[in-house]
């Protein structure tokens, strides 16, 4: 090839590297475009922001709030004197305050509203202002004395509101973290799937050397044909053994693809290589108190909680002592009236008590005794959920710390069917054994060498489920 030639080609490969290699893709570059791409993964995370965001919802429930209205009337209803009535009466108001329930049940409400009143063809003599301004201060306070007593349903209401917003946040963190420690599975499986695809193409390659050995051996008469039906039978299993690899690889690469969002089951990235060395020096992850599902779990026991109190509360009678005080003022000019609504030459006052119970009282017993079983159900729950999160904890260090011991009894076996494997070649090579016997320890090999790569894929799936209990997860 000429000089130039061989200089566009690599001037090409560096500006698209592409064509020429393919780009790393590490563990953490992968999860990080499942957090980004994974439409699954970004709609949860979405969730848990959301859902923070709105945790202390309920306690608007005991802030001030501001209300206004507005209203015109025009009253030409018919009326029994019209001296004194008038035929036609217009009416213009507009009342503004705040409002506040308190955490010890009492409600609050501070306003001030002012009318126009205008009153059409009266007698002067019954009615001599007509058209006239009123200006109304007011406070008004009413005290829980039975149901919502200490402000209990309020705050079961508020409760109620935040326990929600926490458990969705919660399950939406345990999803997210879940769908990562999948992805990271599938990472390590695809990659060490395809060590094991190369090991079983050097099979596969062996499995013929045999068989074409044992052919030549029977065509000569030196071997029974049974010799050669074994060979032929051992490299339909080697060729049908790399067909699955591959086949495991296709499905992997399709589930690599479709965690990053990408329909496709072409992965042109080459990914990390496990390092067995320091596979068996890995040590859990640290191990958080609780889990995200089973903080979920503990919110849903908030929740049924606060549900069954707001029940309570809700169903008990209501008996309130309520109070209110108002400055009056009235003229014909809007300015003197408001004027004058500040004065305490005018004002009413108004004490009393209200009451109201429902007569059911058999639906309403039932309801409250089923809100505290859903409670007491719930508190089950929860300690189930810590309960599973405990053993399940348990059972994978122990499948971690197996898998470890296992992985040191399959490097031990690849080694010595390694030194088998080459103390046979050596004998060949001095004429002491032959090609046969070196090529059926060579696949004795290549099945330890399988079992090995088996061994640390097994160890790093549950290395990848051990994240999800971590204060982190599987980030």
């Amino acid at each position: 090839m000429k000089p130039t030639c061989m200089k566009a080609m690599l001037a090409v490969l560096a500006l698209v590297p592409s064509l020429g290699f393919s780009a790393q893709l590490t563990l953490n570059d992968f999860l990080t475009q499942v957090q980004e791409k994974n439409q699954g993964v970004v709609a949860n995370k979405l969730v848990a922001e959301g859902t923070e965001a709105r945790e202390e919802e309920g306690r608007l429930i005991f802030r001030p709030s501001l209300f206004a209205q507005g209203q015109v009337m025009v009253d030409k209803r018919p009326v029994a004197n019209t001296a004194t009535q008038g035929d036609r009466t217009d009416t213009q108001y507009a009342t503004a305050g705040l409002a506040q329930n308190f955490n010890f049940g009492l409600k609050g409400q501070l306003s001030y509203t002012l009318y126009h009143t205008k009153i059409y063809n009266a007698g002067q003599t019954f009615v001599p202002v007509a058209d006239f301004n009123d200006g109304i201060a007011k406070i008004e306070l009413s005290q829980s004395l039975w149901r919502n007593w200490n402000g209990k349903e309020n705050k079961a209401q508020a409760d109620l509101i935040d326990a929600q917003a926490k458990a969705s946040k919660h399950i939406a963190n345990f999803t997210v973290q879940t769908t990562l420690a999948s992805a990271e599975s599938i990472y390590w499986s695809l990659s060490q799937t395809k060590k094991v695809i190369q090991v079983q193409r050097d099979n596969l390659a062996r499995a013929q050397q045999i068989r074409s050995w044992n052919s030549r051996r029977v065509n000569s008469g030196l071997s029974e044909r049974s010799d050669f039906l074994q060979a032929d039978s051992n490299l339909k299993l080697s060729e049908y053994n790399l067909q699955s690899a591959l086949q495991q690889q296709n499905l992997l690469q399709r589930s690599f693809n479709s965690m990053r969002g990408i329909d496709s089951n072409i992965v042109s990235e080459d990914l990390e290589a496990v390092d067995s060395k320091n596979l068996k020096a890995l040590a859990p992850p640290s191990k958080d108190d609780l889990r995200e599902d089973t903080k979920a779990a503990l919110e849903q026991q908030n929740l049924a909680k606060a549900s069954a109190a707001l029940a309570i509360e809700r169903n008990r009678p209501t008996f309130e002592l309520y109070g209110s005080y108002a400055f009056n003022g009235r003229d014909p000019e809007r300015t003197d009236a408001i004027s004058n609504s500040f004065k305490n030459d005018h004002s009413t006052s108004a004490i009393g008590v209200r009451f109201n119970t429902p007569l059911d009282f058999g639906t309403t017993h039932s309801a409250i005794d089923g809100y505290k079983k859903e409670q007491i159900a719930a508190e089950y729950n929860y300690q189930r959920r810590v309960f599973d999160q405990d053993r399940e904890w348990n059972d994978l260090i122990t499948r971690f710390e197996d898998a470890k011991v296992r992985l040191d009894y399959a490097e031990k076996i690849s080694e010595a069917q390694r030194v088998k494997t080459t103390n046979e070649r050596t004998r060949l090579n001095n004429g002491r054994t032959t090609t046969f016997q070196v090529l059926i320890f060579e696949l004795d090999l290549a099945q330890a060498d399988v079992l090995r790569i088996q061994t640390e894929t097994d160890l790093l799936n549950i290395y990848a489920q051990l994240k999800i209990f971590s204060a982190g997860g599987a980030k």
